[in-house]
């Protein structure tokens, strides 16, 4: 047996340098300075350390790393104050499946001690021991709190192999005075082994779907997020080639594969897909989800489940109800325990054997062009819609929750994996810090950020590291004044016009935008003059096509680009909602009959 010994901090470096580690997020703290000095005091080694402004944005810069790079990204902050910063983008890590690290560094041994005899409270100190790590259970898929050297080793590497084996957060938590203590040198490296389903239950879940397709006939493909997760595109590819099968996506999996495929018809996003679209997908004989999440974005207000429906996610299938071979009804089935890879590798067999209908649906124009030199103030499907003439396959799209991602949701986008949306969490703010970790992952491509005027206030700081690491994002800040998302849910009379408007007397607040949803104007284009980079403003399709070259002709430079809409514009996908009441539009709690105009 080996009696080499490294220091806590050590093993955890080396720990995560096998693993391909390049970068460590976060805010730095006194708690975790030891374990960050080991790897700056270290030349050779592949991390770096990227700081942050703020904890929320290390989380998010962190969630935008793992998803696009597929490894674990670390993210370093300080005892409490820290800690509780970081749990929102933490969370949407856990509900998206990215794998990020917490290390989160706490008062050493004997403050805790103390703190238990004497009541004294250091720093960040809440006065339960367990505070923070309890914290973080509900959101990660292990979390250890190491109080001893010889704990480490075996702590650090179960959290480490459940991130990697679950695709999930993990959190470690350092008493101080551990990190330079003594331990272990890793013996072996972390083996990992995938997970295997039941061979059986596989086999049953495929013949089913078969019988679905068999009896149903005109099947479409809708490829989810766990496709990209597991790096199954190659795999979803031949099966649609294999099958000659048209394919839609969901949005939080928008761009798994290439949309100018022959086969993809778009983005199916509920109630907000496109009219051609929603067709497509209602018409279709059976429709097989492969690796698509059960989230209000992804069906967009609508149930996907339906008699010709697979939903093939989390390790178990479920096929909709079906005649068998026999004439015999077969009611909803559930396999458990069915990995997504191995469906699709015995759905492409045993789909290959058999003979069905094929679909094969019209597509559409998804967005109508704008002319070139066009005066008219911008809208938000105007702006996307010259946005979508101007994408290429250097730029990578990363967008914001709200209207911002309701827009860019029919943007072509011509190469794997170049849309980047929390979709499922929707966490205004999430977008700029997140394009920071986007750049990292992938250097070669240009982020172009989408966001709102409220979600950018929230994590605005975060153009500052845009010019710090001299990248060369560039941040489109939707400028339409309020939350207008948060109004549409709520009341979204305000949105509508002429005869669709209804008139409220007893509550005249219903006819406008809430006060509280209104946001005070910044110039959000000078926010450069304090941090760098370039500003514009833009009102006008034309400007923005200026802009657009001013943007190409400085491909190093980041970039803020005021976006300036008017108050009450929405973009087409949302519509809608208007069309139904909100949340706040009701009368003794029944919803009032918005085509009755008269005043309530």
């Amino acid at each position: 047996m080996s009696t080499e010994k490294v220091t806590v901090a050590q093993y955890l470096k080396i720990r995560l340098e096998e693993l391909g580690c390049e970068h460590i997020f976060g805010v730095a703290g006194n708690y975790s300075a030891a374990f960050l000095n080991t790897i700056s005091e270290d030349p050779k080694s592949i991390i770096k350390i990227s700081g942050n402004t703020n904890e929320i944005n290390a989380g998010h810069c962190a969630d935008g790393y793992a998803r696009v790079s597929n490894k674990i990204a670390p993210v370093c902050v300080t005892y409490g104050v820290g800690a509780f910063s970081l749990l929102n983008p933490l969370a949407g890590s856990f509900v998206e499946h990215n794998k990020v690290l917490v290390l989160n560094g706490a008062p050493t041994y004997s403050d805790q001690k103390r703190q238990r005899v004497e009541g004294l409270l250091y720093s960040h100190m809440t006065g339960d021991e367990k505070s923070n790590i309890d914290t973080y259970r509900s959101v990660t898929v292990a979390a250890e709190q190491i109080k001893n050297a010889s704990q480490a080793p075996a702590k650090i590497d179960a959290v480490l192999t459940a991130i990697i084996s679950e695709g999930r957060p993990g959190y470690l938590e350092f008493y101080e005075d551990v990190w330079r203590k003594k331990c272990n040198v890793p013996i072996n490296k972390i083996d990992l082994q995938p997970h295997e389903g039941e061979a059986n239950e596989t086999q049953k879940a495929v013949a089913a779907t078969i019988d679905l397709i068999k009896q149903r006939g005109n099947p479409i493909l809708w490829g989810g997020i766990e496709i990209q997760r597991q790096q199954l595109q190659k795999k979803f590819q031949s099966l649609i080639e294999q099958t000659n099968t048209p394919f839609m996506t969901s949005i939080l999996a928008k761009s798994v594969l290439p949309e100018n495929h022959e086969m993809f018809r778009g983005v199916y996003n509920g109630k907000a897909t496109p009219q051609s679209t929603k067709e497509i997908f209602d018409n279709a004989g059976c429709r097989i989800a492969l690796g698509v999440w059960n989230t209000s974005k992804n069906l967009g207000g609508t149930s996907s489940w339906s008699t010709g429906m697979v939903m093939a996610n989390n390790e178990g299938v479920k096929v909709g109800n079906h005649i068998d071979n026999s004439g015999n009804e077969i009611s909803t089935q559930y396999f458990p325990n069915v990995v997504l890879g191995d469906f699709i590798d015995l759905l492409s067999t045993q789909i290959s054997k058999i003979e069905f209908k094929h679909y094969k649906p019209t597509m559409y124009p998804l967005m109508q062009s704008v002319p070139i030199g066009c005066t008219k103030e911008l809208t938000y499907d105007s702006f996307f819609s010259g946005i979508d003439s101007y994408l290429r396959e250097e730029h990578c799209v990363v967008v914001d929750a709200g209207f911002p991602l309701l827009g860019a949701q029919n943007l072509k986008i011509n190469y794997p994996d170049g849309f980047v949306s929390a979709a499922a969490w929707l966490s205004i703010g999430y977008s700029v810090p997140a394009s920071l970790g986007v750049k990292f992952a992938n250097p070669e491509k240009r982020p172009l950020v989408f966001v709102g005027d409220g979600a950018f206030q929230e994590t605005c700081q975060a153009v500052s590291g845009h010019n710090y690491y001299n990248t060369n994002n560039v941040v489109f800040v939707l400028d339409n004044g309020i939350y207008g998302i948060e109004q549409m849910l709520v009341n979204p009379n305000p949105f509508r016009t002429g005869d669709d408007k209804v008139h409220y007397e007893a509550r005249p607040q219903q006819n406008d935008v809430y006060d509280y949803n209104k946001l005070n104007k910044w110039s959000y284009e000078k926010i450069v003059d304090m941090v760098g980079g370039r500003g514009a403003v833009v009102n006008t399709n034309d400007e923005l096509q200026q802009v657009l070259i001013e943007i190409d002709n400085n491909s190093n430079d980041n970039f803020v680009v005021r976006v300036m809409l008017n108050e009450t514009n929405i973009p087409q996908s949302i519509a809608y909602r208007a069309q139904t009441p909100g949340e706040d539009e009701q009368k003794d709690s029944v919803p009032v009959d918005i085509t009755d105009k008269t005043a309530y």
